[in-house]
């Protein structure tokens, strides 16, 4: 399954005139048996550490994912 990001938003949770404070980034899914779209919250440092990479940046997409999928197990 391909995962595709397809949007990158920051959420600023203490107005505008602060930092951001976390991001959420968009995904779509192809190639399975299934599809998954939607978005993942990460954090003000995950995403700083993956930016300006695209498979570090999907990488960390897949991790929140599964984490997801986890947690509701």
């Amino acid at each position: 399954m391909k995962l595709t990001l397809t949007g990158i938003n920051f959420n600023y949770t203490n107005g505008f005139n602060a930092e951001y404070t976390d991001v959420k980034l968009n995904f779509n899914s192809s190639g399975g048996t299934f599809n998954s779209s939607g978005y993942v919250t990460v954090t003000k440092d995950q995403y700083s550490d993956a930016a300006g990479d695209p498979v570090k940046l999907v990488s960390l997409v897949k991790q929140q994912v599964i984490a997801s999928l986890d947690q509701d197990a």
